[in-house]
């Protein structure tokens, strides 16, 4: 959080060519760099001003306005207790964030101040003497879906096959073998690592899907409910009439992200390193190969109209406006998509090459790094890197991908895999090197 502070002033001295403090820099500076702040990564369809307004003493938030009713006023959040405010951000969950936020048109209460102003001042996990390169530097891996074999692949709509050439591919297989080998990389080098899920097919409940809906669903439902995140119709149709497919897309694929969002931000990570395999979106049922192969990394950001409709969303936005994540995130991202681009010998995606990337992202400005508004790029704290690794479907990389030449932790995989979880450790070390160079 200190380092946090450090850049932001130092990012307003750089912007306004003056030496100052936080605490001398007046709302209409702030003002200034935040809405910049917001036009460049966080607005993608220019609604943010729908929900927020920055006034003389600070931020007012509202809930939008709906067909039969005007916004209403939600709370507000002083300039003064910016440092508070990030603090509770980074100690709170959201739903707690939510109800000590409510109606809030006064500062923060004092009994708050007293437990939370300058917690994470100091450093939470304190650096250890050592030579090797990554020692004290905690990395949190999330190998991206579930599946370990290919009907629960169908099920999850993530998988590869094909005829000709014959290839059959999971990327919940793929994203944990190149997690298990990035992890021992990792440690090899000193740093202290966790994954969101360790075996194929297993949840990053610990479990699988049936176990976790003979004894979560029905509590996970609720608890949705109970957050605004699905309506009564919705809960009565997945409790009395959703099949197992629906209930695994419309509902608990959701509940696993938010789970793994949790497990990494009890972590407390200095990085995230987020694991997918891509594929042609143009490329119905992905039962053919195409000549597309690009890669691409995603951080925090670039929400769109509909998607600051709930409380928390609007708080996740806060998060990522009143703190240097997404700046950070895109330095990080940006070693990454480099030594992706080096290793893979694949290029970067630029915002023609898909669909989604001219829709649904915000160009950072750093080519093949993009702001998405996905779950983990927005509820995972701090710096973070969700990749996007080749075309599964390519016509050559389904070849490499389905070959089985190296064994790790007892999975057979592909040396293709090897080369993106090489990929990624350069990536890593290029950026702590960096960040320890620039002290």
């Amino acid at each position: 959080m200190k380092l946090q502070r450090i850049i932001f002033i130092y990012g307003l001295i750089l912007f306004f060519g003056t030496e100052f403090s936080i605490s001398q820099v007046n709302s209409d500076s702030l003002i200034s760099v935040y809405t910049k702040k917001i036009q460049k990564y966080l607005d993608k369809d220019n609604k943010a001003s729908e929900v927020f307004s920055f006034t003389k003493t600070g931020i007012e938030v509202y809930s939008p306005a709906t067909d039969s009713a005007q916004k209403k006023f939600e709370y507000g959040i002083m300039w003064s207790e910016l440092d508070l405010f990030r603090e509770l951000l980074s100690s709170l969950d959201t739903k707690t964030m939510v109800k000590l936020c409510r109606g809030k048109s006064d500062p923060f209460p004092e009994a708050i101040k007293t437990e939370y102003a300058g917690k994470s001042t100091s450093s939470v996990h304190p650096p250890v003497p050592s030579k090797k390169s990554l020692s004290g530097i905690r990395i949190a891996l999330d190998p991206g879906h579930i599946a370990g074999d290919l009907e629960a692949a169908k099920m999850e709509k993530k998988w590869v096959e094909m005829k000709n050439p014959p290839v059959e591919l999971i990327e919940g297989e793929l994203t944990l073998a190149t997690a298990n080998i990035l992890k021992t990389k990792l440690e090899e080098q000193g740093a202290k690592v966790m994954l969101t899920r360790t075996k194929p097919g297993i949840s990053s409940f610990g479990i699988d899907y049936k176990k976790w809906k003979d004894s979560l669903f029905v509590r996970a439902v609720a608890g949705a409910y109970e957050r605004g995140d699905i309506d009564f119709e919705e809960k009565n149709y997945l409790l009395t009439k959703a099949n197992d497919t629906e209930i695994f897309r419309r509902f608990f694929l959701l509940e696993d992200l938010r789970e793994r969002a949790k497990k990494i931000n009890e972590f407390h990570p200095d990085l995230t390193v987020v694991i997918h395999f891509n594929v042609d979106e143009t490329n119905s049922n992905w039962n053919k190969p195409t000549k597309k192969d690009y890669n691409m990394c995603f951080v925090g950001g670039g929400f769109t109209d509909d998607e600051l409709e709930k409380p928390e969303d609007r708080l996740e936005f806060l998060r990522l406006l009143l703190t240097d994540d997404i700046e950070r995130s895109v330095e990080f991202s940006t070693y990454m998509m480099e030594s992706l681009v080096e290793k893979t010998g694949v290029p970067a995606a630029i915002d023609s090459n898909a669909v989604y990337l001219r829709d649904n992202c915000m160009d950072t400005e750093v080519k093949g790094v993009f702001c998405r508004n996905l779950t983990l790029t927005r509820k995972v704290n701090g710096v973070i890197c969700y990749g996007e690794s080749l075309y599964q479907d390519n016509i050559n990389e389904c070849r490499a991908l389905s070959k089985k030449e190296i064994k790790i932790d007892g999975m057979e995989t592909s040396k293709r895999v090897g080369d993106v979880a090489a990929a990624y450790l350069e990536g890593i070390l290029n950026y702590v090197k960096n960040r320890k160079g620039n002290r």
